[in-house]
């Protein structure tokens, strides 16, 4: 279960912002109870796929796409769609479907669109051209937290 992981948290200059488990960390960032309940639902989901280099941005203040992205990548473009496709199942079998999948077909970059929370399943090629990540850092606004999701 992700709740038992230690994991660290890096803020968008890439320095340690504290060390505790993922629930720790996410009810610490994530002040809305649905969309902290979400975000953990979908890291646990990822988790189980065997999703890679996950990462969790706050875009409040950088975006009116979404307050958060979720990132990640697969090591294929078949485990991509699977990282996607298990997530997209098994939140729609809890009742919390999504507003729109873009990608899918391809395997690239698979875009889940959660209303607050979109998820984006790179292929590490893929998310190493885009660099979506950097773009949420140097964007105009106020202070937004990067949350590395990766084990100690």
């Amino acid at each position: 279960m992700v709740a038992e992981k230690d994991t660290v948290l890096k803020n968008s200059d890439n320095k340690v912002a504290y060390e505790l488990n993922y629930e720790n960390n996410l009810d610490k960032a994530i002040a809305d109870d649905s969309d902290r309940a979400l975000i953990k639902r979908i890291l646990e989901l990822l988790e189980d796929a065997k999703a890679e280099e996950i990462v969790l941005i706050d875009a409040q203040h950088r975006s009116s796409l979404a307050d958060y992205l979720l990132i990640c990548e697969g090591r294929s473009q078949l485990h991509c769609r699977g990282i996607a496709e298990n997530v997209e199942h098994n939140l729609k079998r809890e009742g919390e479907a999504s507003l729109g999948i873009e990608g899918e077909r391809e395997g690239n970059w698979v875009l889940l669109d959660y209303g607050n929370i979109i998820l984006h399943v790179f292929h590490p090629e893929i998310r190493k051209y885009y660099r979506l990540e950097e773009l949420y850092e140097q964007g105009p606004g106020q202070n937004s937290t990067k949350m590395s999701m990766t084990s100690e």
